[in-house]
């Protein structure tokens, strides 16, 4: 009886043919193996055919029924041939191969026996004589128990190796089983041995025969007798022992002291650094945002400028209504008017200008995806591998080529050269753009070749770019250039889509603003950029700071709730204006720069219901207040407990996400910082960094809430001569990273 059957895998049948009594038990052994040398073996009845085999091995696998080959000897077999159309071997197996006709998709028949489990018993029928017969059969596990003799675990993955011995099994016997009655082993084997000394000692005393010299002899004489009082008082070893002892704790003193002053000396130094870094890093932030609103390149620092211009215009018309009244009123809001739409046109200017330069960044962002080496991280220790392939190298070439297209600077000599390698490349292609960039390039080599003036061409060189770059696009022309990044395009396309009610697209769930407040996602960030009747423009620079320091602080203190980084920065300006009302609770300071939003109980992590805004100053001292009800008073700490009440109103949803978060965390060691996975050494109590994920290291005060941020990409702003050309061009090319794009 074939023992398969029974260690095959439950599978659930759902297809159903008339079969007759007598073959329900004929079944077929079928093993099927891959190009890969895998095996894996099932039984089917014989009136099964092809087709239903492929619905149940795709069951089984989770892919898809059309990817499933199966061959014969090297033979497709069709899906309606049964299996007793098969000749099976002398010992009633089937051999099939198994292929998938997607070169991309891989079939894991490696998880067909994982979730399997030998049973102990087993019930086997047995066909005798038209007699079926229920057999018990009880399986022997026969497993070697290897012995653990220790080993080592990984401390960054977790994975336990033991030693070689523990995982091979017992060694074998120095004398085999059938040597262990044998008269030699019975008989114990002796020798014997001879010992001589190899120098002659004297051991008599010196008689009339020997003689031994006495060159080397003591004469001792007895002194006086010496009582263990009288020779303990001449040692004085307790006296001894108390001078040892008192130069030895004045030494640790000295050296315990030396310590101290070293330590408060590096405490004073470190505080006077922070305190010198928190001065130079406000003003850096206050001249880098003068800089975003003189040279705007992110929809934020756009953002900024019309938040400034509906400021402007908000205080404008109260000055004119509380000063003016009848014509003159009229004549000031005509004036205020044109004022704005001037304004607001030199801003557009600016977004024109802008989008220009972008749309030479999105040229050199589209060859750089071309030409760059496909990289990923292995399964095998977690190597990184570059793979440089045939059509990146080729995608680089397009890139020069295109490069010395574009070039200002060009003689008429140089521009043949480059016509010519253009229409060489073109030279094998037939398509409509190929025949139409070859008969552009001919126009402009005979004006050329007339003396007209290059200034007459620059439209007929421009759309010479133009076609070039979207022939290069083109995947029917590029020979498979861009099939490595369209594919990425297609599979970040196919997930995590939302629909807009607005501009009626689906979108990707980047293109969309998620706050804690939202219960339902509707409106895309494009359509919200467009429509401001619902939504007033807020300068969100500030915020995104407080909501960077609130991070840090929790990351620094091992906050275990995920509530601080589930916020975004529209939540952290909903608490600071509709909450907190936008000042300071003890100094009523509105200085959006010195104000921070820190935890009202230490013991607790932070949250919207466990946070008070005060001052940078006021908050370095609130964090170091141990009991709240010493230090405030009953009337201060009710208004604080409304405050928080109304929080917990406007954040219901937080509880149950940050539940989620804590538990998915729990699940994957690489999410829990409390896991194995990362043992990383401790850094100096006094002064820590950590990069955050714009780039830049923020210095971190253990003991009060003071940080400190460098931003190591645009460390230029420190110097008051810097180029603006230099400046615009970081902004354009180093900048493209951060999480708020342009619009």
């Amino acid at each position: 009886m074939n023992s398969e059957v029974s260690l095959s895998c439950d599978i659930n049948f759902h297809y159903h043919q008339e079969s007759s009594p007598e073959n329900t038990l004929d079944k077929v052994t079928v093993k099927f193996y891959t190009t890969d040398a895998k095996v894996f073996t099932q039984s089917f009845p014989s009136f099964y055919n092809i087709g239903v085999i492929k619905s149940n091995l795709a069951e089984l696998f989770n892919c898809h029924k059309e990817i499933i080959e199966l061959l014969f000897r090297e033979e497709h077999i069709p899906d309606e041939t049964r299996l007793e159309q098969f000749i099976p071997d002398k010992y009633g197996i089937l051999e099939i191969k198994l292929i998938s006709k997607d070169r991309t998709v891989k079939i894991p028949i490696e998880n067909a026996y994982k979730d399997l489990t030998v049973p102990d018993i087993i019930t086997v029928q047995v066909e005798k004589e038209n007699v079926v017969s229920e057999v018990v059969v009880e399986i022997d596990n026969r497993a070697i128990e290897k012995p653990f003799l220790g080993g080592y675990r990984d401390a960054q993955t977790g994975i336990q190796y033991h030693h070689g011995y523990s995982q091979t099994g017992p060694p074998k016997p120095k004398i085999p089983p059938e040597m262990k009655n044998h008269r030699d082993t019975q008989t114990y084997f002796t020798r014997n041995r001879k010992t001589e000394n190899e120098n002659a000692r004297a051991t008599q005393v010196p008689t009339s025969s020997i003689y031994l010299p006495s060159l080397c002899d003591k004469i001792l004489i007895a002194g006086p007798y010496e009582t263990a009082e009288e020779r303990e008082k001449r040692l004085d070893v307790e006296r001894k022992v108390r001078t040892i002892q008192r130069f030895f704790r004045a030494w640790q003193i000295k050296r315990h002291l030396k310590e101290l002053s070293a330590e408060y000396e590096k405490r004073v130094k470190s505080d006077q650094e922070r305190e010198e870094k928190e001065r130079r890093e406000d003003e850096e932030r206050r001249k880098k945002d003068l800089m975003n609103k003189v040279f705007p390149m992110k929809s934020q620092d756009f953002a900024m400028l019309y938040s400034m211009v509906d400021r402007w215009k908000k205080s404008e018309i109260e000055r004119i209504t509380s000063i003016s009244c009848g014509a003159a009123k009229i004549a000031d809001f005509y004036l205020l008017l044109e004022k704005e739409i001037e304004i607001l046109q030199s801003i557009n200017r600016l977004r024109n200008k802008v989008k220009k330069d972008l749309e030479i960044k999105k040229v050199i962002d589209f060859f750089d995806a071309i030409g760059n080496p496909i990289e990923w991280n292995s399964d095998y220790k977690q190597i990184h591998i570059a793979m440089d392939t045939l059509e990146a190298q080729k995608g680089r070439e397009y890139y020069d080529l295109y490069k010395r297209l574009c070039g200002k600077y060009l003689t008429n000599k140089e521009r043949f050269e480059i016509y010519s390698g253009i229409k060489e490349y073109l030279h094998t292609h037939s398509c409509t753009e190929s025949q139409e960039i070859v008969s552009l390039i001919e126009r402009v080599c005979e004006l050329i070749a007339r003396g007209m003036s290059s200034s007459y061409l620059t439209a007929l060189q421009k759309r010479i770019e133009g076609l070039v770059f979207h022939h290069f696009k083109l995947q029917g022309c590029n020979g498979g250039v861009t099939n490595h990044m369209m594919k990425i395009k297609r599979e970040h396309m196919t997930k995590n889509l939302i629909y807009c009610r607005s501009c009626q697209r689906l979108k990707p769930v980047e293109s969309f603003t998620i706050h804690a407040r939202l219960e339902k996602i509707q409106t895309c960030t494009t359509c919200k950029w467009l429509d401001k009747a619902e939504e007033p423009w807020i300068d969100l620079s500030p915020y995104k700071f407080i909501l960077r320091q609130i991070r840090n602080y929790e990351t620094l203190h091992h906050g275990k709730s995920s509530i601080a980084f589930i916020l975004q920065n529209r939540d952290i300006h909903f608490i600071l204006t509709v909450i907190w009302h936008g000042h300071s609770v003890l100094s009523e300071c509105n200085d959006i720069y010195q104000l921070r939003l820190v935890r009202w109980k230490q013991d607790t992590e932070w949250s919207p219901w466990n946070c008070i805004l005060l001052t940078l100053e006021e908050a370095k001292e609130h964090l170091r207040v141990q009991n709240l009800e010493d230090v405030y008073e009953k009337e201060f700490i009710k208004h604080i407990f409304n405050k928080h009440a109304l929080a917990r109103k406007h954040f219901k949803h937080l509880t149950s996400y940050d539940k989620h978060f804590a538990k998915f965390t729990e699940r994957n060691p690489k999410l829990n910082k409390t896991s194995n996975y990362y043992n990383k050494p401790s850094k100096d109590e006094c002064d820590t960094d950590v990069d955050n994920e714009d780039g830049k290291t923020e210095y971190k005060d253990s003991s009060s809430m003071s940080f400190v941020t460098t931003d190591h990409r645009h460390f230029q702003f420190i110097d008051e001569n810097v180029d603006v050309n230099e400046y615009i061009h970081s902004r354009i090319y180093e900048d493209s990273g951060d999480d708020d794009d342009y619009k």
